[in-house]
């Protein structure tokens, strides 16, 4: 399996800082980053499930995006 596959988990799974993530179409998604993997580093309780991300192959190493819950996909690599 390759870096860049994700394989979906159960959605009642919680969150973590250091899963990794697809980005997905929800209510809110900019649509440039749906389909983009990258690893929380974030966790917020409020919004629920709600978190910061490193996109990877981002130019900016360093840039965070906030995503809530419906707009990723939790998966292990």
């Amino acid at each position: 399996m390759s870096e860049s596959e994700i394989i979906p988990q159960p959605p009642e799974r919680d969150i973590d800082n250091g899963d990794r993530i697809r980005i997905r179409q929800g209510q809110r998604a900019i649509p440039d980053l749906i389909g983009h993997i990258g690893t929380i580093v974030e966790v917020f309780r409020a919004p629920l499930g709600s978190c910061m991300v490193r996109i990877d192959n981002d130019p900016d190493q360093q840039r965070e995006w906030f995503f809530y819950r419906d707009e990723i996909v939790i998966g292990a690599v």
